[in-house]
């Protein structure tokens, strides 16, 4: 141990190829812990990773088959050309420090270290929650260009692959998203250029796919605002006179929606795009409008003395005729039932604008349920299968 120890001091701040017109190389596999939040809001998430690397440097020397080094060990040698793109990150320290590493007689060297990150995760949010997001976790060479260090992914199949098998990033099967569902993982390879004058940096980007679970939405949003659309429709069936029930069954669903509306969106970024939701809580919030909007309708409609134009101000009004004493006597004749015919006349006028009125609540109910039915079908095939 002391003689490998010994050799590596002296060496660990240089590429193990410096000297080489070769490019050392750097094997990265990562081992997926957890996967604790997904932030739309702040448009990020935690991940949980076991990083292994693994290279080839022959300036070290032993003659065991495999090295463990010691935590205090570890912790003294430098990795910081190898950089992961995050917000913030930190090392797991509780009792020791979470990393270890092993050294082989070929001179391969592993080096395993548990990391939590903070990623930042760009979203598309224009089919929320319908959604299906990708978030990406990038390793890079900071230190050193490609012409001297060169990350690839870690092929387990080969020797020295004790530690996992399978594909270069695994993800713990007991990880289980609140609002996701990790669907695939990719391993891909990749160049950054920061400055002309510097040239190209190695890298290695991790690309998680995810697709959001739509049930919590469904019990928390599109239930609660079906059921405030059909409570508007109530309204139909009460009388026409029914004033002070249905203005406030009017005003209760179009406040309900607004304050829906409104929570639903305090837990999004604001962004300038329509959003899936916003076309399902303006679409509601639209059909409890015009269920009031319909009351209102009916309410004038019912009052109207006459469709035509007739007003009952006509009724009282008295002839110049009657004024100057020559009206006819058969013109102040009244009928059996005690009215004079033209008010009759205007009765029946009266009671065809409260006919009309029920007509149309009676057309509402049937066209607002058959309007939503067929504005949820569409809804729901055009954001279900969209892409």
């Amino acid at each position: 141990m002391r003689l490998a120890l010994d050799s590596y001091d002296d060496l660990k701040t240089a590429p193990p190829l410096y000297d080489h017109p070769d490019p050392a190389t750097i094997q990265v596999l990562l081992y997926v812990t957890s996967i604790d939040a997904v932030n739309e809001a702040s448009m990020d998430f935690t991940v949980g990773i076991l990083l292994h690397l693994r290279w080839v440097d022959k300036r070290i020397y032993h003659d065991k088959a495999k090295l463990y080094f010691e935590n205090n060990r570890v912790e003294s040698l430098d990795f910081d050309s190898e950089n992961i793109k995050k917000k913030k990150g930190s090392f797991h320290d509780i009792m020791t420090h979470n990393q270890m590493m092993r050294l082989y007689k070929e001179g391969t060297i592993l080096y395993i270290s548990r990391l939590s990150m903070t990623l930042s995760c760009p979203m598309d949010l224009m089919n929320y929650p319908f959604d299906k997001q990708t978030c990406y976790l990038l390793i890079m060479s900071f230190g050193y260009s490609d012409a001297d260090l060169i990350l690839e992914w870690m092929n387990t199949t080969e020797p020295f692959s004790d530690v996992l098998d399978g594909q270069p990033i695994v993800v713990d099967e007991s990880i289980v998203l609140p609002q996701f569902e990790v669907k695939d993982v990719k391993a891909n390879t990749c160049n950054k250029r920061y400055h002309q004058k510097y040239g190209n940096h190695s890298c290695l980007q991790a690309e998680f796919h995810m697709s959001r679970n739509i049930w919590f939405y469904m019990v928390q949003m599109y239930v609660p605002s079906i059921l405030i659309v059909m409570l508007s429709w109530i309204s139909f069936w009460l009388t026409v006179n029914s004033v002070p029930g249905r203005i406030s069954l009017g005003l209760l669903t179009v406040l309900t929606m607004t304050t829906q509306s409104s929570s639903v969106n305090a837990a999004l970024p604001r962004v300038s795009y329509t959003k899936a939701i916003d076309v399902w809580m303006s679409t509601c919030l639209v059909f409890v409008f015009a269920a009031l909007l319909e009351f209102a309708i009916v309410n004038v409609l019912s009052r109207k003395d006459s469709i035509r134009g007739f007003s009952f101000r006509h009724i009282f009004s008295v002839s110049k005729d009657y004024e100057g004493g020559d009206t006819p006597a058969t013109e102040m004749t009244l009928p059996l039932d005690g009215y004079p015919e033209e008010v009759q006349k205007k009765r029946r006028f009266a009671k065809k604008g409260i006919v009309y009125a029920t007509y149309l609540d009676i057309v509402s109910r049937i066209f607002f349920p058959v309007c939503f039915g067929i504005f949820m079908l569409t809804y729901w095939l055009y954001y279900v299968y969209r892409d």
